[in-house]
């Protein structure tokens, strides 16, 4: 099987992300804005604006995706974030030789991309709602894994293991994903008026989120981010070698076009950015979480291209 997407539409919008990349990191150095309006500003996004998106995914579905795709985007979405993409983020971190108490982290960000502020960006204009809606499937998995698996994780390298609050689980993309999968079954008619006002609201994802990485990225000290050579050879390992190496698997299991370039597309995501914030939380290695955002960020704006090039 052979992915079917348009090269040059996917290297035209990684460029175009990067640039807004620039932008949000540009606008923090010169001190447009300060820690608190990012605070809020990517709670905005999270809470508000990539649920809207994610819903409208839904709503603008012009015909009904077959169950048994459905379904197998489900089960492949559990399928990679609760066991392959972890077994495989052990894997890297031992092939690097990570630090002591780095294995967990270091799976965290294997497991964990950037599904969020990258993923739907980079899907919605390669593979339109049908996409997008795939992509909330995986979205709604992940919500649930980080906040179970993803705790685990970061603290499987202390000789205390932290428990998680099962409301924690209950974030607006979680609920709006699960609401989505409702709506898609049920089909009720939406008024054009509350749809499209959806659709605009959801509009706003795309340039913010990479604006907000923008942010994120700046807050980094880059000179710092070079003394972290582990790094390097992960980033290719986690964003060339594991996208390759699952691609033939995939094509096996996935016999839906769109599904197979959603699902193999996200496999090449960046770090989350949750990573950071894990890490803070649960008293992990902070820089070396900031440091593999950065680095696989930055490196995505060539891999991502590159690793559909390779398997058409």
């Amino acid at each position: 099987m052979v992915i079917t997407m348009n090269i040059q539409i996917l290297i035209t919008r990684m460029a175009e992300l990067f640039i807004l990349i620039c932008i949000g990191y540009a606008v923090y150095k010169l001190k447009v804005i300060n820690d608190g309006f990012v605070k809020q500003f990517s709670r905005l996004v999270l809470d508000v604006t990539l649920p809207a998106m994610i819903l409208s995914s839904v709503l603008k579905l012009e015909e009904r995706q077959p169950l048994s795709d459905v379904l197998t985007c489900l089960g492949t979405a559990i399928a990679l974030i609760f066991l392959i993409l972890p077994i495989l983020g052990i894997i890297l971190a031992k092939a690097v030789r990570a630090g002591r108490g780095q294995t967990g982290l270091y799976t965290f960000m294997n497991t964990f991309s950037n599904i969020g502020f990258m993923g739907f960006p980079v899907i919605a204009p390669l593979c339109g709602s049908v996409g997008l809606f795939y992509t909330a499937i995986f979205n709604l998995v992940f919500n649930i894994a980080v906040y179970s698996l993803g705790i685990w994780l970061m603290n499987r390298d202390k000789a205390d293991s932290a428990g998680f609050d099962p409301k924690m689980i209950l974030t607006p993309g979680t609920v709006i994903s699960t609401l989505s999968l409702i709506l898609y079954f049920l089909d009720p008619h939406i008024p054009v008026l509350v749809s499209g006002t959806i659709d605009i609201l959801g509009q706003m994802t795309s340039p913010a989120a990479m604006l907000i990485i923008g942010f994120s990225l700046a807050r980094i000290d880059v000179k710092s981010v070079f003394t972290e050579w582990r790094l390097y050879p992960w980033t290719i390992l986690k964003q060339l070698v594991v996208p390759l190496l699952l691609w033939y698997p995939l094509t096996w299991v996935i016999k839906n076009p769109v599904l197979l370039e959603v699902t193999y597309i996200l496999t090449a995501m960046p770090v989350a950015n949750s990573s950071v914030l894990f890490a803070a939380t649960y008293d992990g290695d902070v820089d070396l979480a900031a440091k593999g955002v950065f680095i696989t960020t930055l490196f995505s704006l060539v891999t991502v291209p590159l690793t559909v090039m390779l398997v058409m």
